[in-house]
């Protein structure tokens, strides 16, 4: 009710709690004409409010902004004279929304679950909660779990299935909580319950080796296994695990002897198992494509399924008939009919998003690093950017290191590229730590990322002797990395590995080409000794990409000349709209971008869909789209 279209030109928000960083909140302020931009650093902050506000606003254009301070620190009165006068002020906090509840709990919530608390409040009569009450309301309400109702295995087991099936990440301190009910009693004594409940992977190893006991006591009745395979409520969940690749099936005799149920989990003919799983997990897919107005982690999830149907489509391609090859482009199609628009409504927010559990844009990786860094305790810390390495792609990568090494652990999460997804964009956006907004003067160039990277960890209290950048790696013995390392004061290091990205500008066989490609360097074991080196010499590593690539078709090749600012295959950005409307009208299927977090005068105009700007009906693996 407080955000009524044309109601202020200028909002001021006290916004302690992060109520306005909920997504839905977002996409829905911003679908009444309000864009919001936070107060957290002053200079940042004019440079954004200046160039992108207040000098439209002289010309007469109006665009409604609410200036958000999300510190308990800030108060609306620390802001500069000139907003104070101009500013409409309000102030949100959930000991307002949520009196009877108590504060800290709530405050430790993930905002996505304050629709749920809210729902349920409504309807909560009595005296107000005590910690441990409302430590319960939340985990019945927000995640389904009653704690006192945990007795049996099969009880523990669903709850531990629905929360990693969805990935849903409890708080630490529900973590805390519901340990110390489990470890009450003798039920759990032999089961890692701190390592399973916290962390999906882990329990998804604890799964795996609990499958082959189970199956093990299939021949032997004196093998024990912890886990319930066969009650009902576990087999649902597990037959989804094998499917989604979450699970590997593993080889036994006499398979005839199994449940029928239990046969998705072994070997039996590696092909007709996956081309059975293939066409499994497409029609789960196709059942499931998220649609608009769903929470960007609908699309993350999402996926990565889209990635481990992609791996099986190119490696079973032979095994296809021409029909499924046909089915297969229509699903292409669809998949980006449904994502487009999704990334026209809801993108626009995504960079105001928390990222203290895990980062959801791509600048806001070393800021997830730093926070990590200290509250972790962290001495030397390392960021590797492989350029333009697909979801699909790291599939590939990541289960050759599993075959090399099977004391691999990956802790996996999915951050969105900046648009267009070029690499001086979204690679650049990486190591300044910001949109590209604020990097305008160097957009079309990746020559600043060194000083950007300096820049972003001078700020976080590092000196500048103790951090380096080593770009265009050669590989795991390359004498500008062996430099770096021989620094004996270096704590943070960033490294960029350009190798899928020259394998994608070079590829003339789309998908199947790139996937082979990316196997064979991958099985050459570089990326394997850069990874062991840097473990060796004391660093956390984090590891990403900067932008993905795609196979697509061109619709032909804009002719444009000195018009256009940086010619891409899938984008082209102009410093003039009307250049950019020129185009366009010749490009009927090409996509006008919103330029969410550009610089002012940069108009991106967008391929479309599955499509390049390059010669008609010539297909290319390229970047630069949604």
């Amino acid at each position: 009710k407080n955000f009524k279209p044309k109601i202020s030109r200028l909002t001021l928000v006290a916004d302690a709690d992060g109520l306005l960083t909920e997504e839905g909140m977002l996409s829905a302020i911003r679908e009444r004409g309000f864009d919001l931009i936070p107060f957290d650093d002053p200079i940042a902050f004019r440079f954004a409010y200046e160039s992108q506000y207040r000098s439209q606003w002289d010309l007469g254009q109006n665009t409604d902004l609410v200036v958000v301070l999300r510190s308990a620190e800030q108060q609306l009165n620390k802001l500069p004279f000139d907003l104070l006068k101009a500013g409409r002020p309000l102030t949100f906090a959930l000991h307002q929304l949520f009196p009877k509840l108590n504060y800290p709990v709530i405050a430790g919530l993930d905002r996505a679950y304050l629709d749920a608390v809210d729902e349920a409040y409504q309807k909560q009569d009595g005296d107000q909660l005590t910690e441990r009450e409302t430590k319960d309301f939340v985990l019945m309400h927000c995640f389904s779990i009653v704690p006192k109702l945990i007795r049996k295995p099969v009880d523990l087991m669903k709850v531990l299935l629905s929360l990693h099936s969805r990935k849903a990440r409890l708080p630490d301190f529900l973590v805390e909580y519901l340990l110390e009910s489990l470890t009450k009693d003798a039920t759990f004594e032999t089961w890692p319950v701190a390592e399973i409940l916290p962390s999906r992977e882990s329990f998804l190893r604890f799964l795996q080796d609990e499958w082959k006991a189970f199956l093990a006591g299939q021949a032997d009745p004196s093998q024990t296994c912890r886990v319930p395979f066969s009650h009902e409520d576990v087999r649902v969940y597990i037959d989804t695990f094998f499917l989604e690749g979450s699970l590997t099936p593993v080889e036994q005799e006499n398979i005839a002897k199994l449940p029928a149920w239990a046969q998705t989990g072994v070997v039996r003919d590696p092909s007709a198992d996956a081309m059975r799983r293939f066409r499994g997990l497409w029609r789960k897919f196709e059942a499931e494509i998220p649609s608009a107005g769903v929470s960007h982690r609908e699309w993350q999830q999402a996926a990565q399924r889209w990635a481990e149907l992609v791996v099986m489509r190119w490696e079973w391609d032979e095994s296809l008939e021409a029909a499924d090859r046909t089915a297969w482009s229509e699903l292409q199609t669809t998949v980006e009919d449904a994502f487009a628009p999704w990334m026209m409504q809801r993108y626009g927010s995504l960079h105001n998003l928390p990222y203290h559990q895990q980062p959801v844009m791509v600048h806001q990786i070393p800021r997830f690093m730093a926070v990590e860094r200290t509250r972790k305790k962290i001495s030397k810390i390392a960021l590797l950017v492989l350029d333009g390495l697909a979801f699909d792609q790291w599939l590939l990568v990541k289960k050759n290191l599993e075959v090399c090494d099977k004391a691999w652990r990956f802790r996996e999460s999915m951050a969105f590229a900046w648009v267009p997804t070029l690499t001086s964009v979204t690679r650049q956006s990486i190591f300044a730590g910001e949109p590209p907004l604020y990097f305008p003067d160097s957009l079309a160039t990746t020559a600043k990322e060194k000083a950007h990277w300096l820049r972003f960890w001078e700020d976080q209290g590092v000196q500048r002797a103790n951090i380096d950048l080593v770009t265009s790696l050669d590989g795991p013995h390359d004498s500008k990395l062996e430099t770096a390392l021989g620094n004996p004061r270096l704590s943070v290091l960033g490294i960029v590995w350009n190798k899928v990205d020259d394998i994608m500008h070079g590829m003339q066989m789309q998908t199947a080409g790139m996937h082979n490609q990316v196997r064979l360097w991958a099985s050459q074991g570089h990326l394997q000794q850069l990874l062991v080196r840097l473990h060796d010499e004391g660093f956390v590593v984090y590891l990403t990409a900067d932008h993905g690539n795609v196979t697509a078709t061109g619709i032909g090749n804009p002719r444009e000349g000195v018009l256009v600012e940086t010619k891409g295959k899938r984008a082209r950005v102009y410093d003039r709209v009307q250049f950019l409307e020129e185009v366009a009208v010749k490009f009927p299927d090409s996509v006008r971008w919103t330029n969410q977090g550009l610089p002012p005068a940069q108009y991106v105009l967008l391929a479309g869909d599955l499509k390049a700007f390059t010669d008609e009906g010539t297909e290319v693996v390229g970047h630069g789209g949604v």
